[in-house]
């Protein structure tokens, strides 16, 4: 269908509603009017609702709510994140702090001498071993298996911590063995603090004190500055044969039987770190006891 101007004001006064269909048919061909229904029927489909600005408007509230939300939850995340890994270093600096990481031990027949951060200095004897944290200065606590002499630089409390017992000090210069079932303490200089168990004793220069089995025993040294194992000799006080051999296995790398009738002979005396034959006789002569050296390194103590 062609339209020429006329028609075209035609169908733009019809669609306007300015004139009627009755006028439109008489002012177009019979063809035209037909074609002009046709297209005012399409385009009724086409017609476009006014817009709901009210709901138009909640649904734009609630995406950007939507997202607000969103953000919310990754802001929560991501600071739920930080948070453990916050904890994760304060637990990890914490643990250096604490931990006793650091650990130095000596095999048979060897000894240590190790300066601490506080320059506290310790000797360690053989078969021994002690750990102590990184920042040792702040937190001057360690710990020993074995036996080691002890010359502590005053300040804080320096503690000597075993699975026998603890020592407790100051600034002082003392010797601990601490092997199971035996924990003996000797005080060279100052006063230390012992505990065992739930025994709490305290030792000055020139004392000593010993816990083994159910037993505690007391005495006095004289006229010692440091213990004689520091100059290659183990000496030993009213101790019974079973820990003698024990102290003898520490500094030899031999495995010792003896009768198990004489474990708890008590003997007072000292042994070379030096020589084993020497170091046997110190012990068996005394007891009247005599040894005898097999294969694979071992020694048999017999009557």
């Amino acid at each position: 269908m062609k339209m020429n101007n006329e028609n075209k004001s035609f169908l733009a006064d019809w669609i306007a509603g300015k004139i009627t269909d009755s006028q439109l048919r008489n002012l177009v061909s019979e063809r035209d009017f037909i074609g002009y229904q046709k297209l005012r029927l399409t385009t009724n489909f086409l017609e476009v609702a006014p817009p709901n600005l009210e709901a138009n408007f909640e649904a734009i509230q609630r995406k950007i709510n939507s997202k607000k939300e969103l953000k919310t939850r990754k802001v929560f995340v991501l600071y739920r994140s930080l948070a453990a890994a916050a904890v994760l270093l304060l637990f990890f600096g914490m643990y250096q702090f604490f931990a006793f990481s650091n650990e130095i031990s000596t095999s048979c027949g060897a000894t240590n001498a190790i300066k601490l951060a506080d320059y506290s200095k310790v000797s360690l004897s053989s078969k021994s071993k002690i750990s102590y944290p990184n920042l040792f200065k702040f937190r001057r606590t360690l710990k020993l298996q074995g036996e080691a002499f002890f010359e502590v630089e005053k300040g804080n409390s320096f503690v000597v911590d075993t699975e026998e017992g603890e020592v407790t000090v100051l600034g002082t210069k003392f010797n601990v063995i601490a092997r199971p079932d035996f924990f003996e303490v000797v005080c060279f200089e100052g006063k230390v603090a012992v505990c065992k168990s739930n025994a709490r004793e305290i030792i000055t220069k020139g004392q000593a004190i010993r816990f083994y089995g159910n037993k505690l025993e007391r005495w006095v040294i004289e006229d010692e500055q440091k213990p004689l194992w520091l100059s290659g000799e183990s000496s030993f006080r009213q101790l019974p044969l079973e820990n003698v051999i024990d102290l003898l296995e520490q500094h030899y790398d031999y495995q010792i039987d003896y009768p198990k009738s004489a474990a708890q002979t008590v003997i007072t005396g000292s042994f070379t770190h030096k020589d084993i034959d020497v170091a046997l006789k110190a012990i068996c002569i005394p007891l009247h006891l005599n040894y005898t050296k097999s294969g694979s390194r071992k020694i048999l103590i017999f009557k």
